[in-house]
């Protein structure tokens, strides 16, 4: 897998140098050559857990290094995806609507839904709180039905996109961004603010805590997001 990788990193370089020279050739050869090297990394189906971080390492560096093409950030999430649809519930033997339904205001729930590094997508989906992780890189890599709901738009529409598009600049720069590098180095946090949700003030409660691979290797950071009205007294009028 590593090498695949190498060989990828290098043939784009070269891509992109040939771009800078407006190598017209050059470019359409290693252009051709990038798709089989793409298809190959992404259908492997990694053996063991360092195939797979390479893999996850991989796409999330993609995503990253073409942020500012629109079109590669939609190909980039699809291919995110499939790592994440492949990977994401662990191997039980239990069929999803089988499993036993969780208490949706446990927290148990969601530390046993992650366990291990992989994410019970199954169970995350019949929480009522909002879930998501957040990459290194700010940008969505799984969430979970309750959270695309709310912010109306299809799953696979949400991963690869940065979260400050979700939040707002402002509120990212000056509340999130420091404290998802916290998360990133290990502590967890806890961050309450209000919004506007469908012309109403709601409270949410915002957790945060590190989401590791069972090779104890950073995901990103896990966040649960929990929506309450807003109860704070207002001035009589």
């Amino acid at each position: 897998m590593e090498a695949l990788i190498d060989l990828f990193w290098s043939k784009y370089a070269d891509l992109r140098q040939a771009v800078e020279r407006n190598d017209t050739p050059a470019t359409a050869v290693l252009d051709r050559e990038l798709d089989p090297l793409l298809l190959a990394i992404f259908s492997s189906q990694g053996k063991d857990p360092a195939s797979i971080q390479a893999q996850f390492r991989f796409a999330l560096d993609l995503l990253n290094e073409e942020a500012d093409d629109r079109g590669c950030v939609r190909r980039n999430a699809h291919l995110l995806q499939m790592l994440v649809e492949r990977y994401v519930a662990p191997e039980t033997g239990i069929p999803a609507n089988r499993r036993p339904d969780p208490d949706l205001s446990d927290s148990a729930a969601i530390a046993d839904a992650t366990a291990d590094g992989f994410l019970d997508d199954a169970l995350l989906n019949r929480l009522s709180d909002r879930i998501m992780v957040i990459a290194p890189g700010y940008r969505i890599f799984y969430t979970n039905e309750t959270n695309a709901r709310r912010l109306e738009l299809p799953r696979d529409a949400l991963i690869g996109r940065h979260f400050a598009e979700f939040i707002g600049i402002h509120r990212f720069r000056n509340e999130f961004k420091s404290s998802l590098d916290r998360c990133f180095d290990g502590e967890s946090i806890s961050l309450t603010y209000a919004d506007q949700v469908d012309g109403q003030t709601v409270v949410i409660r915002c957790r945060m805590s590190p989401c590791v691979s069972g090779s104890s290797q950073l995901i990103g950071a896990l966040l649960v997001m929990q929506e309450t009205a807003d109860r704070r007294r207002r001035p009589a009028a």
